[in-house]
């Protein structure tokens, strides 16, 4: 019988292997084809894994770089601090030069020789150089040394002249300065006195200040300050005369006073503009005005009938406002041969009012008590060292408090007085 005709249909053993056969291929070809994606997927698992680490360690990296950044700034941040504790032995003090609110940069840029002039012959002035101890240090006092025309014109009331040539052709005509060593410096053609060296003094101070009194004026009710208010004064006062300083007059933390100091250029044009009938006003508001000499003359008034203090801690000027440079040895063994005790911890008897000790303050008490008159202290510029208002009546305390609350630019006897000059660089 053939193969075709069997009735039971079992397949012979031939193939039954040639389909076991079959079957293997077909088991190999797919785990093969399952082994594939098998290690593309372990590839990009592996792939993707070396990723994340990349990633997580330049995570870890920038983490420790800005850990270090905030260790660097605080580290710097304590330095400073330290530093200005050093320096000032109180720590960061406030910027009071913030509350100046004069800007050079508010009028137009010129090239007018007549304002270039006055500008610069102001610098080396009289009136300016003896108490300007940056300008000063370069002139040398009396040594009359040349100063370079390129830092001047870096100063910031100077930036306005332009170009720079404009002011060596208009200070070739001065008549107080002169050129030098090829145009590029300028020097004075009087020198200073020889009793003034590089470095501020307030007994010279009040030498050239002295010389100013009577041809000085005081005048306030100039409101707030703004931008432009210096050179807004400076115009104001144009019409009256020559005048040699303008000088906007501030408290101790720089805010503007709504007074000034006009220093005109001779005791006559003083008196002529104290003269005029009616007087001139401020924007239509009223001014008052006075000679300088009367104005320091009714404070040391008010200070002898006890409606002002003097300032007798250590505010006003750096020396007690009385130009006194003497080391504080010498001032204590003065006043210990006077019959002044020192106060404590061998200070020289400069007292604080504070129960410390009986010092200087609490001589010039006794001496008040024993009939004495009272020591009146005067800064560099002549003007009365004021603390603050006290006793009086009420009038009395007002006006003082409106019309200066303390004369010298320091207040409650604790800051150091510091002029700024009309025409501050």
């Amino acid at each position: 019988m053939s193969d075709e005709q069997n009735p039971t249909g079992t397949a012979p053993a031939a193939n039954v292997e040639a389909e076991k056969d079959v079957q293997n291929v077909l088991a190999e070809l797919k785990a093969e084809e399952g082994a594939a994606p098998t290690e593309e997927k372990k590839e990009s698992e592996s792939n993707g894994a070396a990723a994340s680490d990349e990633a997580a360690e330049e995570a870890r990296i920038v983490a420790e770089a800005a850990k270090l950044g905030e260790k660097s700034e605080e580290a710097e941040s304590k330095t400073e601090e330290k530093s200005q504790k050093s320096r000032t032995g109180r720590g960061e003090r406030p910027n009071y030069r913030d509350n100046i609110k004069f800007d050079p940069t508010s009028r137009e840029t010129t090239s007018d020789p007549v304002e270039i002039r006055k500008q610069v012959e102001f610098y080396f002035s009289d009136s300016n150089l003896p108490m300007d101890k940056f300008l000063l240090s370069k002139v040398g006092g009396s040594a009359n040394r040349p100063v370079e025309l390129s830092l001047l014109h870096s100063f910031k009331r100077m930036r306005r002249f332009q170009p720079f040539s404009a002011v060596v052709e208009a200070l070739k005509s001065s008549e107080t300065l002169e050129l030098v060593d090829n145009d590029t410096k300028v020097v004075r053609k009087v020198p200073l006195p020889e009793s003034v060296n590089e470095n501020p003094d307030a007994d010279i101070v009040k030498v050239f200040e002295d010389k100013a009194m009577d041809r000085s004026i005081y005048a306030k009710g100039f409101g707030d300050e703004e931008p432009s208010t210096q050179f807004d004064i400076e115009a104001f006062f144009a019409p009256y005369g020559p005048t040699n300083a303008i000088r906007l007059r501030r408290h101790y933390d720089k805010t503007f006073k709504g007074s000034v100091f006009v220093e005109f250029d001779s005791e006559e044009t003083q008196k002529k503009f104290l003269a005029l009938d009616p007087k001139p006003k401020w924007k239509g508001q009223d001014l008052l005005i006075k000679s300088k000499r009367q104005y320091c003359d009714e404070k040391v008034k008010d200070i002898e009938a006890g409606r002002i203090k003097p300032n007798r801690g250590r505010g006003g000027s750096r020396n007690h406002g009385r130009g006194d440079n003497r080391d504080w040895k010498e001032r204590r063994a003065e006043d210990q041969k006077r019959g002044f005790k020192g106060g404590r911890g061998g200070r020289g008897g400069r007292g604080r009012g504070n129960g410390r000790g009986n010092g200087r303050d609490n001589a010039r008490e006794n001496g008040r008590e024993n009939g004495r008159p009272q020591e009146i202290q005067k800064d560099a510029r002549g003007v009365p060292v004021i603390q603050s208002t006290t006793g009086g009546d009420e009038a009395s305390k007002k006006r003082a408090r409106e019309e200066d609350g303390n004369a010298n630019g320091a207040q409650n006897g604790d800051h150091p007085a510091k002029k700024v000059d009309a025409k501050e660089a």
